[in-house]
């Protein structure tokens, strides 16, 4: 005889499941995650082992595999690219080291 789960009041709600894998996404911690979800760990663990949990399970496999992308930031360009040269030649012409740039002609020695 096949026993049915029920879900309870005060057990794994949808809800209770979402903010557990939101947690478990952001944090990788089964405790932390089975807290913020009110229920303890080894609940946790018996909900993703039971048949008819197969899809919590797999979604819970999935939090853990996630790999957020840190903000595509490109400072592999801010040492040899334009950047930096417009950045050097402006503080330079703060400090009036270039003061007469474009001023002199192409066959005027720079000073």
């Amino acid at each position: 005889m096949e026993r049915k789960h029920r879900i309870r009041c005060d057990g794994w709600t949808p809800e209770r499941q979402l903010r557990f894998l939101d947690t478990l996404v952001a944090t990788r911690s089964v405790v932390k995650a089975a807290a913020a979800a009110g229920m303890s760990r080894e609940s946790a663990y018996r909900l993703r082992n039971r048949r008819e949990s197969a899809l919590f399970a797999a979604l819970w496999d999935q939090a853990l595999a996630f790999e957020p992308r840190l903000a595509e930031v490109h400072t592999h360009a801010i040492g040899t690219g334009p950047l930096t040269r417009l950045l050097g030649t402006h503080y330079r012409r703060e400090r009036g080291d270039f003061s007469r740039i474009g001023a002199a002609s192409a066959g005027s020695p720079r000073g």
